[in-house]
Parts: C-alpha cells; structure tokens; sequence
C-alpha cells in the first residue's frame, strides 16, 4: 500500500470511531437528561397519574374537581386544571354550575351511561 492509501484508511476510520463514540456519547446524556427531568418534575407526573387513575375508575365517568384536587395538596386550582388538560381531560358544568372533569376517552361510554340514565 501507498503512504496515500494508508492516510486515507487512517482517516476513514478516524473518522467512524469519533463518530461512534459521539453517537454513544449523545445517547448517555439524552438518557440523563431525560432522568433528570422526570426527577425534576416527579411530583407533577405522579399528580398526573393519579389524576388519570381517578378519571378512569369503571364507576365513574366524571368527577368535579372538588373531588379531584380533594387529595392532592400543595397545587392551585389552576395547576391542576392545567394538569388535567395534560392527561386528555375536558371539562364540562352541571346545571348547579359545578366544575366536572371527564377523559377524552371515555366520551363515548359517558354519552352512552348519560342516555340510560335519561331513558
């Protein structure tokens, strides 16, 4: 081999192994810093999942937020209605003019409970 070619493989596989090791490199702080953020931000993703856990029960296809923010301290009713905005809740009013919360999922079911309740 010509002192070119062994220039050009020195550089070929300079070239992989930095692109390599970058690759491993990125994948190790995307990972770190997706940890640090659910770290960060645990408390709300837990509120979250409780949230969606009591929207979800089989019995009950809406709640008012009085029920909802009932065992959840330390959040404003803005923050948890912003939060139930984020698991995919609506909101709708009964005629007393309460606040009730219900899954976008579940409207179907709901609609589908409400007209035998009616009928």
């Amino acid at each position: 081999m010509t002192d070119a070619a062994w220039a050009l493989a020195g550089v070929v596989v300079g070239s992989l192994g930095t692109g390599l090791f970058n690759l491993l490199l990125q994948q190790n702080q995307f990972r770190n810093n997706k940890d640090m953020f659910f770290l960060q931000n645990k408390s709300t993703e837990i509120v979250k999942s409780f949230l969606t856990e009591m929207l979800s029960h089989k019995s009950y296809t809406d709640r008012s937020l009085a029920a909802l923010k009932a065992p959840i301290g330390g959040y404003s009713d803005d923050e948890i209605r912003q939060l139930l905005h984020e698991v995919g809740a609506k909101k709708t009013s009964r005629d007393d003019g309460s606040e009730w919360w219900y899954l976008l999922s579940r409207q179907e079911e709901r609609l589908a409970k409400r007209q035998t309740r009616d009928a």
